[in-house]
């Protein structure tokens, strides 16, 4: 495949971290899957679910300018592994510059597509010092997904093109960043179980990470392509609200949509650009700008619009943004201290710590709770999903119930025994 380029004719056919699979399919496409029988009435059904989540008065759609096109077009080909190109800032001034620009807050802003897959783009402000931001969002010592709770179950960086096959600590060296610095790897990313269709997808993505000046402030630029095609989608379920961070993962294929729990859907692909750029190091104030291109759905039938792709942007912003800001939160050194025990725990103690963390959401939650959604389970009565439940799903657990007693959504002496050492 050669280097990337954007189009503007409408194609047919996820988010670094995150997909909204929910898009409504035309009678045209339901019968592309089969005709008549049992699947015709189920891709009736999804219509008939799709439309009751759709928006009565869509918002305004607006198409970012063409004049961002080339800076769009050359960071997306800095993540291609076949054709990468060298950094240059100069190419991206327009995108800097637009995201300086103000914006209509209630539309939804999109690119041109990506090998056509439909994309959007969504920008929100953090209260923070940049040094703060690039620490916690990208420190060796503490899992990336820790910083995005609502978005994202696990990630790990699973080959790193720098010394010592590990992120550098850039911002031990900010004084003296006197020219650009790259780095490029490949990271492993599953999502937390999207808002709409329930399912959640484990995948690969190809990532480079920029870091240098612009007009005197400083900006580091994260940008992915996805590997291959992800993992088939299995159901998962919020526990209450987005904003608890809990979630239930069933380890069966399918969609969480009444009359869909068959569908195997998968991620067929996906690019990312989150720019993060300093507007006021004295307010502090940083901007973070993200796009997202997405290609997902069943029987090489895309489902994604365009704003699913924004809505689950606003989605990773929400509680990105709550941690960011969070006046008490810990110091990395305490971060990392917590991480490095729970990641030293064998995987019998791992099961004897989820086994609490289990009373601890049934005592949360009731246990006959249901999720909310039609013909969903009662998620405390059989125990097996929890249970085999990867160590590293284990560990993202016990994390997630960390950092919620740190950040007050939960009582810590709730957590004390889950978190005793």
């Amino acid at each position: 495949m050669g280097s990337i380029e954007l189009v503007s004719k409408p194609l047919l056919n996820r988010s670094e971290d995150l997909i909204n699979l929910a898009g409504r399919f035309s009678i045209k496409k339901a019968a592309v899957l089969k005709s008549g029988g049992r699947c015709a009435f189920w891709v009736l059904v999804f219509l008939i679910q799709a439309a009751a989540v759709t928006r009565a008065d869509p918002p305004q759609e607006i198409q970012l300018p063409k004049a961002l096109s080339p800076g769009v077009a050359h960071l997306l080909n800095l993540a291609d592994p076949n054709h990468p190109e060298s950094f240059r800032a100069d190419k991206i001034n327009n995108l800097l510059a637009f995201m300086e620009s103000s914006k209509d807050p209630g539309a939804i802003y999109f690119a041109e597509p990506a090998l056509g897959s439909p994309s959007g783009y969504y920008e929100f402000d953090i209260r923070q010092n940049f040094e703060h931001v690039l620490k916690y969002t990208f420190h060796p010592k503490i899992p990336s997904y820790l910083m995005t709770p609502s978005s994202t179950r696990l990630s790990r960086w699973e080959q790193v093109q720098h010394p010592g096959e590990r992120l550098p600590a850039w911002w031990d060296s900010l004084h003296q960043l006197y020219a650009p610095r790259m780095v490029r790897g490949v990271e492993f990313v599953e999502n937390t179980p999207d808002m709409v269709s329930g399912a959640y997808y484990g995948y690969h993505l190809y990532r480079t990470l920029i870091l240098f000046k612009a007009n005197q402030r400083h900006v580091i630029i994260s940008v992915s392509k996805q590997r291959s095609l992800s993992d088939v989608g299995k159901k998962g379920y919020l526990l209450g609200s987005d904003d608890n961070w809990d979630y239930f993962y069933s380890g069966k294929s399918g969609l969480t949509i009444p009359g869909l729990g068959w569908v195997r859907s998968y991620m067929f692909d996906s690019y990312g650009i989150s720019i993060y750029y300093e507007l006021d190091a004295a307010a502090p104030l940083l901007r973070c700008g993200i796009f997202r291109w997405v290609r997902a759905g069943w029987s090489r039938i895309n489902a994604v619009k365009k704003h699913h792709i924004h809505d689950g942007i606003k989605r990773f912003a929400k509680s990105y943004k709550e941690i960011m800001e969070y006046p008490d939160l810990p110091g990395i050194d305490q971060f990392g201290g917590v991480y490095s025990k729970v990641n030293a725990l064998s995987e019998k103690a791992l099961r004897d710590r989820i086994k609490i963390y289990l009373g601890i959401l049934e005592r949360r939650y009731g246990r006959e709770y249901r999720p909310s959604r039609a013909m969903s389970p009662l998620v405390f009565h059989d125990k097996s999903p929890w249970f085999q439940m990867t160590a590293e799903a284990m560990k993202s657990a016990l994390m997630r119930e960390y950092l919620k007693a740190v950040m007050g959504k939960t009582h810590p002496k709730r957590v004390e025994a889950l978190l005793d050492f």
